[in-house]
């Protein structure tokens, strides 16, 4: 003889309004009692798998959450006339004081989300029943537990899900936000009991910014709403053992373990498993019912979970997804490349949205020091080139810090990243790759063992996948401007023109079509008020590229060498025109700087660079090699100050909007967090 299990079905509203009409509740009711099954009490299911009686057979429980008015209207009623019993979990919050309302003063009934919404920040509580219908209830034979004190929801990531304002957005943002804000963003929402979660901080000007919760804050919170809705719905019900049903039917371990401390006896999930003797009490199974579901399955679902053998059959268990709350970075890079600056940048980025960040570096790096001042721990490593060393290490250092994310950079690194997950490390592995090069052979090999690559441009994606990296394991996550604001362009009208080339004199860099180009925009004359400066270049390159520029152009020019950043930004603060003669190019940080600093640009379409600049609106884009292209457009600029400063200004608001840090670090964390994210920067909406 099979060991009796007791389903558990869970309904929230029984209303029009909502979907669960009145008509297929006393459907259900019915299937029910044409089934053979009785309804007992939470309580004695709470009894019967301590082992303190045994379970009666083809029994059910019927549980109703948050405390709608609809299950006081309209449950109750139903309940009642076949003898049946039902379990309420509200909403301590929302139960205000009041005697049972009559059909005069009873408000039209709004559905759940409306509801909550006009709850959480209109502190309209009346779609929800009150202390006296609370103890009508109780008088009638049911039993009302707690659900929390207001249902509190969280952001669980930062994937955009709709504005305030917009019909879909989800009304767990009104719990979130203290404020109705038309404009305010919303987020996938998840449990606040269970998920530490994204948190909105606002500046000077109430635009929201958002960090996660620290998980000590998160345990404070359950602890002090365990308590107080433990004593609110105890002293209303006068029983001494209480119940507690999960929001969302989500549940972990240390939110768990503060609800036992509260003093509750057991707790609802919505797990799909056997209720018998033996099963945990804070781990009573459910079924939730959807608001379609008719007679006929209800029928079969007693049949499934009726029994302990077939209930474990058809088991439904949850799972806590997680969450990233530490993410370590990794190079082998001694240099201070452009890679290597976006890497202090993501550092920056972990820093603002409160997610402890650290770095595995060589201490001889420079990088090093750019974190001087950051909040990093800073782990210092040098044995990059023997793999099993650096593979164990890195194992280590995930399993003593508790990593959640491992980021690599550069070619040591991811292979380090990759060796110490297959020895068993415990954690995401991303590889950057930031570069629009072929990459080697085996390559995609080593893409298939991580979680993902994190690229900066489609068109480096678009290399990759060329090169059999899989399209899933692909994520374009743009740069992002960090450097000093300094402040909004103001329109100049000058004399003279200065053209800015910021880079290195590698044939990739096309240092020679830039002097190329000044010998085409010179050749007509008009060159007395213009200037030349080569960021980057040393002076001893100069008889090196003497044969790519007229005399005019060697006159006007200027070499700066090796260059710290900021004086590199201040170059390009007092230049005109940025030129990116670029022939191999992904997305060079030197035209997102341009561009915050005003600048126009003259570009080859290489590379990345046609995902941020668009023609004739921040820059204009020329052919690979087009040394005539960029002369004549460089002459249109240079003889139009106030088309400089429109175009600058288009340049320097996409930067500001679009690839701030706070926009990399949304969205790093949303591909930490399992999104697939390979979209083209649409700078046409700004």
């Amino acid at each position: 003889m099979f060991r009796t299990s007791i389903p558990v079905f869970c309904y929230h509203t029984v209303c029009e309004e909502d979907g669960h009409t009145p008509q297929r509740f006393r459907e259900h009711l019915d299937a029910m009692l044409d089934a053979g099954y009785r309804t007992i009490s939470a309580l004695e299911l709470l009894a019967v798998v301590r082992g303190e009686m045994k379970a009666p057979p083809k029994s059910v429980v019927l549980t109703f959450d948050d405390g709608h008015i609809s299950n006081f209207v309209n449950a109750v009623p139903e309940l009642e006339k076949r003898g049946m019993t039902g379990t309420f979990f509200a909403l301590s919050d929302f139960t205000v004081p009041g005697k049972i309302r009559s059909a005069d003063d009873m408000p039209s009934m709004l559905p759940m989300p409306q509801s909550f919404k006009n709850a959480l920040q209109g502190e309209d509580h009346s779609q929800f029943i009150n202390e006296g219908e609370i103890r009508d209830m109780i008088n009638q034979g049911m039993e009302v537990f707690s659900h929390g004190c207001r249902h509190q929801g969280t952001f669980r990531t930062l994937r955009p899900y709709a504005r305030m304002g917009e019909d879909h957005a989800r009304w767990p943002a009104w719990g979130i936000y203290p404020d109705f804000n038309a404009d305010h963003p919303t987020f996938d929402a998840a449990s606040a009991y269970v998920y530490d979660g994204f948190w909105p901080k606002f500046d000077a000007d109430g635009t929201p910014r958002f960090a996660a919760r620290p998980t000590q804050e998160r345990l404070a919170f359950c602890r002090n709403d365990f308590m107080e809705s433990f004593e609110r719905f105890r002293a209303l019900s006068g029983c001494s053992e209480q119940l507690f049903c999960w929001p969302w039917g989500q549940f972990c371990d240390d939110a768990e373990a503060e609800l036992k401390k509260a003093g509750y006896a057991g707790a609802f999930t919505l797990e799909r498993w056997v209720n018998a003797e033996g099963t945990d009490p804070f781990r009573l199974n459910r079924l939730g019912v959807g608001k379609q579901k008719t007679g006929r399955w209800v029928q079969q679902r007693l049949r499934m979970y009726g029994s302990d053998p077939a209930a474990r059959v058809f088991f439904k268990l949850h799972t806590k997804k997680p969450e990233v709350k530490k993410v370590l970075y990794v190079t082998d890079s001694e240099k201070l490349s452009g890679g290597s600056r976006q890497l202090v940048n993501n550092i920056a980025a972990m820093n603002d949205l409160g997610v402890r960040p650290y770095a595995v570096l060589s201490p001889k790096s420079p990088i090093v020091g750019a974190l001087d001042g950051m909040d990093v721990e800073i782990i210092p490593f040098e044995r990059f080139r023997d793999y099993f060393h650096a593979g164990t290490f890195l194992k280590k250092t995930v399993r003593k810090h508790g990593i959640d994310v491992v980021h690599t950079f550069h070619n040591r690194a991811y292979k380090m990243g990759i060796l110490a997950r297959l020895m068993g490390a415990k954690c995401k592995v991303f590889i950057n790759r930031g570069v629009i090069s072929r990459p080697n052979d085996v390559f995609f090999l080593w893409t298939a063992l991580a979680n993902g690559v994190i690229t900066n441009s489609m068109q480096c994606a678009e290399v990759l996948r060329k090169h059999h990296v899989m399209k899933r394991r692909l994520n374009v996550v743009y740069n992002a401007y960090n450097g000093p604001d300094f402040g909004e362009p103001v329109f100049r009208k000058k004399r003279g023109v200065r053209f800015v080339y910021v880079g290195n004199p590698a044939e990739i860099k096309g240092f020679d079509v830039f002097l190329q180009a000044a010998t085409r925009l010179c050749e007509n004359g008009n060159f007395r008020d213009m200037e030349f400066v080569g960021v980057g270049i040393d002076t001893h390159f100069r008889e090196r590229f003497a044969p790519h520029m007229s005399p005019e152009v060697n006159e006007r020019l200027r070499l700066t060498g090796d260059l710290p950043h900021d004086e590199v930004l201040e170059e390009l603060q007092f230049s005109d025109i940025l030129v990116v003669p670029s022939r191999k190019e992904s997305l060079p940080n030197t035209l997102l700087e341009g561009f915050d600093l005003g600048l126009p640009a003259v570009c080859t379409d290489v590379g990345g660079i046609g995902e941020l600049l668009r023609d004739a609106v921040n820059g204009y884009l020329c052919a690979n090699e087009d040394a005539d292209c960029l002369a004549e457009k460089m002459r249109v600029l240079a003889e139009n100050p106030e088309m400089r400063f429109n175009m600058g200004r288009a340049g320097r608001n996409i930067i500001r909007t679009m690839l701030t840090l706070e926009a990399k670090g949304h969205n790093l964390m949303r591909v930490y967090m399992g999104e697939t994210l390979c979209q083209p920067l649409p700078v046409e909406k700004v």
